[in-house]
């Protein structure tokens, strides 16, 4: 199998998140970035379905996008009915950089995502809790 990841946003975070992973890991020729509706007339449709007629069969696609819901995700969903790719969705920067350097299967992507270590977190609390451990060593 070939492995091909794309990042795919609205405006120029997919090139953004690209950029910081060439920094912190390294270049990476099968990860690529599609930035959304940066210029007048973009039609997602037409260049998803130019997209997937490139794969070849022996192509796995994984695909991460920024929002849950968003045209730029929703344009994705459509597709699985007729591609088989994987699609994850409320792409961060860590689960990025964590993707690139492990190179997980399909099941410990899906592990890793149900276990939540790549939530947001609200710091205060988690200052204040850590705090608070060490209060009563």
């Amino acid at each position: 199998m070939n492995r091909k990841t794309l990042i795919a946003t609205h405006g120029n975070l997919a090139e953004g998140f690209l950029s910081a992973l060439n920094i912190i890991v390294g270049p990476d020729d099968s990860l690529k970035a599609l930035n959304c509706y940066t210029t007048e007339g973009f039609d997602i449709e037409k260049v998803l379905d130019a997209f997937f007629e490139k794969l070849g069969d022996g192509d796995e696609l994984f695909v991460f996008t920024d929002l849950l819901g968003g045209s730029v995700n929703n344009a994705f969903i459509k597709r699985l009915e007729k591609h088989s790719f994987h699609l994850i969705t409320n792409t961060s920067l860590g689960l990025l950089m964590d993707y690139s350097l492990m190179k997980p299967d399909a099941e410990t992507l899906k592990q890793k995502l149900g276990s939540g270590e790549f939530s947001a977190v609200y710091c205060n609390d988690l200052i204040e809790q850590m705090m608070n451990e060490d209060d009563d060593l």
